[in-house]
């Protein structure tokens, strides 16, 4: 089964009646008030520190850490108040980040190393002014020295890192990290009633996927995965976020802990796989010998005359660079969901596709995926490969090298 998901069909205005999901409003930016509603209350961060909401926002809000700051922040529509961030947010954004094509942080003057703070970094910052710094708490317990003199200067506040194992809790509504965190974002920001639209339209999308599971046999396999930097096909995730909330079938049983674990290549022969995903963002790894070998094996495979045994292949949506992309994870889901359940058709995986970024960005999801898509396009053919988003795809002999090709 093939998705072919064009840019036109992206753009698709969801239809929210047909579809019964909530769909929250596009709004406008921050707009020229930047003094918060909340003024002067004070808040408890995620490591129990109390903080007051600044006067105004109007000297700007910085970011440090890759796994939440910016990403949440991005949900809130205040680009024009950001002034600086990590460096990866502006030299090396678009692997999978989606708010990245939300808005032009490549466009950003102002950055520091990703995921610190070190006395030199928080002097400068500190020197900026700004009325509000945002941390995640990993910055918070390897720095916080550092923090504690930033936050004599200027209001700072701590937030949870994203991670694979907090999206949902055990009822398949949003985790209580996140709820908290964009409540506590939209406090500082004076964005309350976004907060709660944010926390609202996640949880009908979480509740959407559960009401779309159906029965199905199939063992998937996520290769190439990108966590740590991209890897070769024979890197997977022992937990596969989208494919925990459709209720799927993983392919691997080896019952690792890990975020991610790297088989050799008999462990990934023998293993029972119906159906792969792979992660675009791994394109760079795909001439690799241990890429190769997945690859041979694979082609062999599905040429032995017997297609009882066929191994199908598609490309899903990047769900991580520095921990974990929420919206991106929902994203994999619906498709997983066409792929597993045949609940949904491409039109319909499209719509939800659509919906999810407007959840999180508002007016400016739309044409994410679109863009997103674009730039996958155009990293896998630099790589000689083709991985179009939600596609079927084949491996190909040539000239002694396997390639993946589109169907």
């Amino acid at each position: 089964m093939s998705l072919k998901i064009t840019a036109a069909a992206v753009v698709v205005v969801l239809a929210v009646a047909a579809v019964g999901i909530y769909a929250v409003a596009r709004d406008g930016g921050s707009g020229d008030d930047t003094r918060p509603d909340t003024a002067g209350q004070q808040v408890v961060d995620a490591v129990g520190r109390t903080v007051t909401v600044p006067d105004t926002l109007k000297g700007g809000i910085v970011t440090v850490g890759s796994s939440g700051p910016l990403r949440f922040l991005s949900c809130f529509d205040v680009y024009d108040l950001i002034v600086e961030v990590d460096n990866g947010d502006v030299t090396d954004n678009k692997n999978g980040r989606a708010y990245s094509y939300a808005y032009p942080y490549d466009k950003l003057t102002r950055y520091h190393a990703d995921n610190a703070l070190e006395s030199g970094t928080a002097e400068s910052i500190g020197n900026l002014n700004p009325s509000l710094v945002i941390v995640q708490e990993s910055v918070w317990n390897s720095y916080t020295d550092n923090c504690r003199v930033l936050a004599s200067r200027c209001s700072l506040a701590v937030i949870k890192a994203q991670n694979m194992a907090n999206m949902s809790d055990d009822n398949y509504g949003l985790s209580a990290d996140l709820k908290d965190t964009f409540s506590l974002l939209g406090t500082l920001l004076g964005k309350e009633d976004r907060a709660a639209e944010i926390i609202k339209g996640i949880e009908s999308i979480l509740g959407d996927l559960r009401s779309l599971i159906g029965e199905s046999t199939d063992n998937v396999y996520v290769a190439g995965v990108t966590i740590n930097g991209s890897n070769t096909l024979n890197t997977t995730f022992p937990v596969y976020v989208p494919l925990s909330l459709i209720g799927g079938s993983n392919a691997y049983k080896g019952g690792s802990s890990a975020n991610r674990i790297t088989l050799n290549i008999e462990e990934f022969t023998k293993m029972a796989i119906d159906v792969i995903v792979i992660d675009p963002s791994s394109s760079d790894k795909m001439a690799e010998q241990d890429s190769q070998h997945v690859l041979e094996y694979l082609y062999k495979k599905n040429n032995n005359g017997t297609a009882d045994d066929d191994v199908r292949l598609y490309v899903t949506v990047p769900i991580v660079w520095d921990s974990i992309n929420y919206d991106c994870s929902l994203a994999s889901a619906y498709y997983l969901s066409h792929l597993l359940y045949g609940t949904l058709t491409p039109g319909e995986v499209a719509e939800r596709i659509d919906n999810i970024f407007a959840v999180f960005y508002g007016d400016r999801g739309s044409g994410v995926f679109e863009d997103m898509s674009e730039f996958f396009v155009q990293k896998s053919a630099a790589n000689n490969a083709e991985l179009p988003l939600l596609e079927e795809v084949l491996i190909k002999l040539e000239n002694g090298t396997y390639r993946i090709t589109a169907a």
